[in-house]
């Protein structure tokens, strides 16, 4: 959930959307669509399969993926990495989390979070605490 949030928070936009996520295997996690119903912006979270990946990149204008778990993503990415090289609208995000039971704990029913997006780094504050957020580019279009 606070992936999702960081993610959007990274690409808000007044069209920007949160979608069926997971339980849709049609849709992204996240998307931007134009007024004629183009879809601009896709986002996956995780590390998406290269059947997926390759689908999103032939809808989409642009595809951002955002890996977490550090150990996990480094190695999808080393697996995928020569297979995706050839999708020119596609990025590849590392998120590191400095702490991540500290995330975990923002989490609540009426959670309320600020952002804020700095030189690749992302900070979001709850009333009690501060989380660190790094952004790892490991293919990037923009």
């Amino acid at each position: 959930m606070m992936t999702r949030i960081i993610a959007y928070a990274l690409h808000a936009s007044n069209d920007l959307t949160f979608t069926k996520g997971i339980s849709s295997d049609e849709e992204p996690d996240i998307w931007e669509r134009n007024l004629t119903n183009e879809i601009i912006l896709w986002i996956d979270l995780g590390q998406p399969d290269e059947k997926r990946i390759r689908q999103a990149c032939g809808k989409s204008k642009n595809v951002v993926i955002y890996t977490y778990n550090q150990r996990s993503a480094t190695i999808w990415w080393s697996q995928v990495k020569a297979k995706l090289e050839r999708f020119k609208n596609l990025s590849v995000v590392n998120l590191s989390v400095t702490n991540a039971d500290e995330l975990e704990s923002m989490i609540d029913r009426t959670i309320e979070l600020q952002c804020t997006i700095q030189d690749g780094q992302v900070w979001l504050s709850d009333n009690n605490l501060t989380v660190q957020v790094e952004t790892e580019r490991w293919k990037s279009t923009f």
